[in-house]
Order: structure tokens, then C-alpha cells, then sequence
């Protein structure tokens, strides 16, 4: 009996030495060799294949519930920094701490599997080719066959916390910016990135939970002639919500020096001072399928400014779409329940193309807008079938604008309607934009109220409006298009604001005067040309008496005829023949000069 009770207290011993040695030995040989294991690791996978790794400090602790591993100051390096056909990283993270690293599954199953991990302050900086480079392949086609090869199965991360994370990548053609991330910090829960991702073009990965703030966001494009800027970032997938403190659509150069470098009319845009929530974000839904679902949007403070250098040919081959045209061709699938502007600001400005001293311009301020519906998911779009925008602001600082626009999905012509009414206005205040534009002046007026009704659609539009004013005077510009009192302009004045145009609707009698409205579009011009045509045509039919039918018909002939081009506004009273010809006291000035 004491023989057996020695053998097992014996055998016991050997067991406890032996399962206290054997995480010893384990231990010793990882450390002997951490270098070389850990560099594998990394190097094994396509985007480091061919690029070297330097450790700090590696400590490893193995035990039965699986391996502690301590990294410090690891550097990634590309071998050849003078090679640009390949993406090149460049990769330094301060400390590393990994437990739980399972080698069953990386052994056996090809899979990265941990407990948790914590990254501390990552700084990345990624050189690549041009995008498209990377993205087609042979005769500029898309490459659609490539396949991950050096990647792991999965990787899998039960708690994954990153604190102080850059990222920036260079287009290594040009060495410029083309997207930076600063000061990322991340928490997440059960992240699992598979190989079946990686292939998976609309895939990104899973996850139960994220948690991130990010301090600033770059992205450059358009030559690097433009960038989006964000800042304070803060997304949340268990609230489903998403913050950004800052967004800004900027430009690297001005408004003249960005438009002189094309051969054609360019808009120039910026947005500036906006801050944004969403709510209601459907994070899960967008990591597996990149399908971007979300209940509210709230946009506030938007300062946005465009501006269009008339005196640049119009490339007329350009064909821009509508709003339900572009979210049916977008390849993004997106759904919006409700979007709002809040106290937004809109201004427009145009240099024409004549002999102006300045732009001209016209604003909106106090805008807000709801838009409900925004979609192009068909299975959302058989519940509804119509995106509507209620907005309301004021022209010019003054006149309440309230306007409804209802754009119809899966319409083969892409109809919309627009109607709304304007309060209360000094016409004169327009006059930034009418005297550079059509070097007329207006020198008194108040719109006390002008009502519109609009149905439209990718090729014409048709409806009515009812402009009341009271006291509609214009006078007509001198060539410094400054006012004057020349007597053959003022005459000119005189006879339009007589005979052509009625100083007030109603008139005296209480006759109301109201306008038709046709326009046929303009294919190459923008949806806010054909918006402003379409209620110019009201304006210009109540103060002259066009009827529909007129219109429409030289429409078709200036049609058949190739109209001739209009910016934002294409005014004519009757001077327009005359505008570009020379003074009197101008020719007898040149005659002058050519006997001397």
C-alpha cells in the first residue's frame, strides 16, 4: 500500500514538474526565438510580405490558457524606398500587448486568435500608385480575378483597443497626401476579420461592438486640387450614433486660379462650418454589406459658396443629372429617413461673360430644410416612391423663401415638382446679381408675395406662378454699368416701365396678372439653371404677357436653332443687342484717335 501511495505521490511530482517545465521551456524557446516568430507573423500576410521588421523589446510568457506577448518600438520598413510600382508601408507602434494568443488555431487553423490586444500609438504612412493603377488591370479593365494569397483565414480579437493611431496615405507618383487619419482611439468587442472579407469587395468585417474617436480626417482629390476635412469624430455602434464636430469641403487654390485651369466651365464649390449627428446608424448592416442605413441626419450651420466664370466656353457634350437620376445610378446603396439643414447659408456668384467690373451674387441665408426618404434601395422605394424637401430661408437676408420639392423615383424622365412662395422682398436687393449680369438696374420694387407651382421633368417644365409687386421701376446702365442720366437711356427707362412693364400687380383696379411658366432644358447646364429658368419664365411672362404656347414654341425653335448659352440669370428687357456696342462719346473718342 505505501509502495502504490509513493508511486503516485512520486508519479505527481513528475506531473507537476513536468506541467510547470513544459510553459517554462515553451516560454524560454519563444523568447529565444521571438524575433524571427514574430517577424513571420507579420511577414507572412501580402501587404508586408516583402518588407522588414525590427522589434525594440519582445517578451513572451506562454501558459496553458494561452501566450502573453509584449512588443516595444516595432518598426515595418519597405525594402526599396525607390520603387513606386508597388505599395510600399511604413509602420512604428510605440508598445504592443497581446494575451490569450491562442497557437492551436494559429497552427492548425491559420487563424490569428487572442483574447485581447492593446496598440499604442500607431503611426502609419502607406505610399501607393495611383488608385486606378491599383484597381484595373490589363487595358485599363478592372481586375476582378486577384485573390488574396498570403492571408490568414481569420483574425480574431475578443477585446481590441487602439489609443493614438495615425494614418496617412501618399500617392507615391507625386508624394502627396491623398487620405490621413490623427489620433484614432478605438475600443471594440469580438472583431473577426476573415479571408472571405478580404475577397468580398462590399465586406469589411464583424464586430459586436466599436467605440472610436478620431481627432481629424483628410481626404484629397481632384488632382489635390480639393480636400474634405472632419474633425472630432465620434462613433458609438451600440447608441448607433455618429458625430462630427467639424466637415468642410475646401479648396487648395481660389476661385479664379482653380477655374482658369480648364478649357471649359468649371464650378467652383466650397463648404465650410458645418457640424453633423447621425442617428439611428445601421453600423452592423454597413460592415457586412456596406449598406448605408440611417434614421435622422442633422447638419447645422452649413456655409456653402459656388461660383461659375461665365466667360469660359460650356462644355456642352456634359450632361448633369438630376438628384433621383444620380441616387439611382449611385453604386453606394444608401438610406436616408430624414435629413435636416439647420441655419444654413447658400451663396451663388457668377462672373458674366461681359465687361462687369465684379461677379455678381445672390445669398440665402436661415435655411432649413427637411428632406425625407432619400433612397435607392428597391425594397425600400416600394414602400415610397417619392423623395420630399421642405425648405425655408431668406434671399438676401430679407424675403422668407418656403419651398416643397418632390422628386419621383423610377420615373423614366425623372420628374420632380417645385413649388413655394416668397414674402415680402425689396426687389432692389437682387440687384448684386441683375446689374452684373444684364446691366440693368432695379431701382425700386416689393415683392409682397410671388406663389409658384411647378411640375417638371428631365426634359421641360410647366406651371404657373403669381408674382404680386408693388412700385417695379428699372433703369437701364451706362458701359461702367453704373447709373447715369443719359438721356437716350433714361428714355429707354422711361418706355420700358411705361409701355412694357406694369409698375404693380394687381394694378390699381384690382386685376391680378398671372404668369405662365415653360422652359424647356438646357441639357448641358445645371439643375439650379434650369430651377431659375423655369421661375424666370413665370417672372418674365406676368411682366410681359407670354403665354404658354408662345413660349413653348420658340422654345422648340431655339431648340431647333441651338439657344444660345445663360447663367444663372439670362435677362433680357430689350438691351441686350445693345449692351457690347460703344458710346457715343466712346466712338467719337476712337474716331479721334484714328485721324491723330
Amino acid at each position: 500500500m505505501k509502495k502504490i501511495l509513493w508511486g503516485s505521490l512520486i508519479f505527481l511530482a513528475i506531473l507537476a514538474f513536468v506541467l510547470r517545465a513544459v510553459p517554462f521551456l515553451i516560454t524560454l524557446y519563444l523568447n529565444q526565438n521571438a524575433n524571427r516568430i514574430v517577424s513571420n507573423m507579420i511577414t507572412r500576410t501580402d501587404t508586408f510580405g516583402s518588407h522588414e521588421v525590427h522589434f525594440g523589446d519582445i517578451v513572451l510568457d506562454y501558459n496553458y490558457n494561452g501566450t502573453f506577448l509584449r512588443l516595444k518600438d516595432i518598426e515595418v520598413t519597405p525594402p526599396n524606398l525607390e520603387d513606386e510600382d508597388h505599395v510600399k508601408v511604413n509602420l512604428h507602434i510605440d508598445a504592443l500587448n497581446i494575451t490569450g494568443f491562442s497557437w492551436i488555431t494559429f497552427l492548425f487553423q491559420n487563424t490569428i486568435s487572442v483574447d485581447s490586444a492593446f496598440v499604442d500609438n500607431i503611426n502609419v504612412i502607406s505610399s501607393t500608385p495611383p488608385i486606378d493603377s491599383l484597381i484595373n488591370g490589363n487595358n485599363g479593365e478592372e481586375n476582378t480575378d486577384s485573390e488574396p494569397n498570403g492571408q490568414y483565414d481569420a483574425i480574431k480579437v475578443a477585446h481590441f483597443e487602439i489609443k493614438d493611431m495615425t494614418v496617412k496615405l501618399m500617392d507615391s507618383s507625386n508624394d502627396s497626401l491623398r487620405m490621413s487619419m490623427v489620433d484614432m482611439d478605438l475600443q471594440a468587442k469580438n472583431f473577426i476579420l476573415t479571408k472571405e472579407d478580404i475577397r468580398d469587395k462590399k465586406a469589411l468585417f464583424d464586430v459586436e461592438s466599436v467605440h472610436g474617436t478620431i481627432e481629424t480626417a483628410e481626404f484629397h482629390f481632384d488632382k489635390f486640387r480639393q480636400y474634405t476635412r472632419v474633425e472630432d469624430i465620434e462613433l458609438d455602434t451600440q447608441t448607433g450614433e455618429m458625430l462630427f464636430g467639424y466637415i468642410g469641403l475646401l479648396n487648395k487654390e481660389g476661385r479664379y486660379e482653380y477655374t482658369a485651369q480648364f478649357d471649359y466651365d468649371q464650378s467652383w464649390l466650397e463648404i465650410d462650418k458645418t457640424s453633423m449627428k447621425l442617428h439611428g446608424v445601421n453600423f452592423h448592416e454597413y460592415f457586412r454589406t456596406s449598406i448605408l442605413e440611417v434614421d435622422t441626419i442633422i447638419a447645422k450651420d452649413m456655409y456653402l459658396e459656388t461660383f461659375k466664370d461665365k466667360r469660359k466656353p460650356e462644355d456642352k457634350s456634359r450632361r448633369p443629372k438630376m438628384i433621383n437620376q444620380v441616387l439611382e445610378e449611385l453604386e453606394q446603396k444608401v438610406h436616408v429617413n430624414h435629413l435636416f439643414l439647420d441655419n444654413a447659408y447658400i451663396k451663388i456668384e457668377e462672373r458674366p461673360d461681359n465687361d462687369a467690373p465684379k461677379a455678381g451674387h445672390i445669398f440665402f441665408s436661415e435655411v432649413n430644410a427637411h428632406a425625407t426618404n432619400i433612397s435607392n434601395i428597391s425594397e425600400r422605394l416600394e414602400e415610397k416612391k417619392e423623395i420630399l424637401i421642405n425648405a425655408d430661408g431668406k434671399l438676401m437676408g430679407e424675403g422668407l423663401l418656403e419651398t416643397k420639392i418632390t422628386y419621383y423615383m423610377e420615373k423614366d424622365l425623372h420628374d420632380f415638382r417645385l413649388s413655394g412662395t416668397l414674402h415680402d422682398f425689396d426687389i432692389t436687393k437682387v440687384n448684386t446679381m441683375v446689374e452684373p449680369e444684364a446691366k440693368i438696374g432695379l431701382k425700386s420694387g416689393k415683392v409682397t408675395r410671388l406663389d409658384f407651382n411647378i411640375a417638371a421633368n428631365d426634359y421641360e417644365g410647366s406651371g404657373e406662378l403669381i408674382f404680386r409687386y408693388e412700385d417695379l421701376e428699372i433703369e437701364i446702365l451706362n458701359s461702367d454699368f453704373e447709373s447715369d442720366n443719359n438721356l437716350l437711356r433714361k428714355l429707354g427707362a422711361f418706355i420700358a416701365n411705361k409701355l412694357v412693364i406694369k409698375s404693380n400687380n394687381p394694378d390699381k383696379r384690382g386685376n391680378l396678372k398671372k404668369g405662365d411658366v415653360y422652359f424647356m432644358r438646357v441639357q448641358h447646364k445645371s439643375m439650379f439653371h434650369y430651377w431659375w429658368q423655369l421661375l424666370f419664365s413665370g417672372l418674365r411672362s406676368t411682366l410681359t404677357g407670354e403665354e404658354i404656347s408662345d413660349m413653348r414654341e420658340k422654345a422648340k425653335a431655339e431648340r431647333a436653332g441651338e439657344e444660345k448659352s445663360g447663367g444663372i440669370l439670362n435677362i433680357s428687357f430689350g438691351n441686350k443687342d445693345k449692351e457690347d456696342k460703344p458710346s457715343r462719346k466712346e466712338r467719337r473718342q476712337a474716331r479721334r484717335a484714328e485721324k491723330e
